[in-house]
């Protein structure tokens, strides 16, 4: 095992919710699906000793069906609001021990790293965090798996951060502290971003992005994040402030690996 420094290459891995989950069923997993991610995630690192994966994921159908339910998103609204957030997290949670668990099965020393725990923010945008853990897992040889979560927040008592978030924030900080995100990657039921014409576009930009958003439809179950729209959204921030690209590409097939390993064009890339 390579040992992990500010010169190791960070690759941040999203496992989409709809990837990973039966979004329409509530709490329903696609087990061969995240048996499949887990071994292929393997062979990239095996190949690739000298990068570090990160692995995060969405909710699909745990986490978010709840969030829609008790509006946990805009905070402490009501007298079920606290329940509501526990019940949140606790979904949460779940889903992540079960992504964990598939690791541990494969001896990856895999360890949870929960917003919830490691973050406090004030009207959603961070003001306490504990970035210091995840350096120290990282230091330790430990493989962090994060999630999209719920989070204290000091106005407004709760509120939640999507996986996009979450990896947003750890590239704000590793290149605060003079790491190298080399590129963050988001696997997905479908195949990239389709054009009017059903075919994938290659690369999404601020320039095309104005026009191209007319495109998107309306995410398939309950989604309290923003879907499509935020997740290219916040990538294109991210390219302008850290020069951190993104690709949305299609989970299945072993397109991580083809992306990674092979350095084949899969999906949409957002620059």
């Amino acid at each position: 095992m390579k040992k992990f420094s500010k010169k190791t290459p960070i690759i941040l891995i999203k496992l989409g919710g709809s990837f990973i989950t039966n979004k329409e069923s509530s709490m329903s997993l696609k087990r061969s699906v995240i048996k499949n991610i887990v071994d292929q995630i393997i062979k990239i690192q095996q190949e690739l000793p000298d990068k570090k994966l990160i692995i995060g994921h969405g909710q699909g159908s745990f986490a978010h069906v709840p969030a829609k339910k008790y509006q946990t998103i805009d905070g402490f609204i009501n007298d079920e609001s606290r329940l509501g957030m526990a019940i949140v997290q606790d979904r949460a949670a779940q889903l992540n021990r079960s992504i964990v668990e598939e690791f541990l099965k494969k001896k990856v020393p895999a360890v949870t790293f929960s917003a919830s725990n490691t973050l406090i923010t004030k009207n959603r945008e961070a003001q306490n965090d504990f970035f210091v853990l995840l350096e120290s897992y990282l230091e330790q040889g430990l493989f962090p798996v994060t999630f999209g979560d719920v989070i204290v927040d000091e106005s407004m008592g709760c509120t939640i951060w999507s996986t996009e978030s979450i990896l947003g924030f750890f590239t704000k900080k590793f290149t605060e502290k003079n790491y190298i995100v080399e590129k963050i990657i988001h696997l997905t039921e479908v195949s990239g971003f389709l054009d009017q014409d059903q075919e994938v576009l290659p690369e999404i930009t601020n320039k095309n992005w104005p026009e191209l958003k007319k495109m998107l439809t309306k995410t398939r179950g309950a989604d309290v994040t923003g879907g499509m729209k935020l997740k290219i959204e916040e990538s294109l921030q991210l390219a302008d402030k850290y020069g951190v690209s993104s690709y949305i590409i299609p989970g299945k097939d072993d397109n991580l690996f083809k992306l990674l390993v092979e350095k084949q064009n899969v999906g949409t890339k957002i620059s």
